[in-house]
């Protein structure tokens, strides 16, 4: 899907899914992601988000999954 760069970047900052522990993929084929890049990092880091390492997303224990596809500690 090559939409463009402003759809790229209103497509994340603006997902009704969008919250704490969200992970984002982006393919490394894809045409607009690295001019979108940098502006959905800083509108992210904007809304309050902090960018981590998967590993300090994932919870390996003791968990549920919420509708959204969310861990969550028991």
């Amino acid at each position: 899907m090559n939409k463009g760069v402003n759809y790229e970047i209103d497509r994340v900052l603006n997902n009704k899914h969008l919250g704490n522990g969200s992970i984002l993929l982006f393919h490394n084929d894809a045409k607009d992601t690295p001019k979108a890049l940098p502006i959905i990092l800083k509108g992210l880091k904007e809304k309050g988000f902090q960018i981590v390492p998967i590993s300090q997303l994932i919870i390996k224990d003791n968990y549920y999954m919420d509708s959204e596809g969310r861990q969550h500690p028991k």
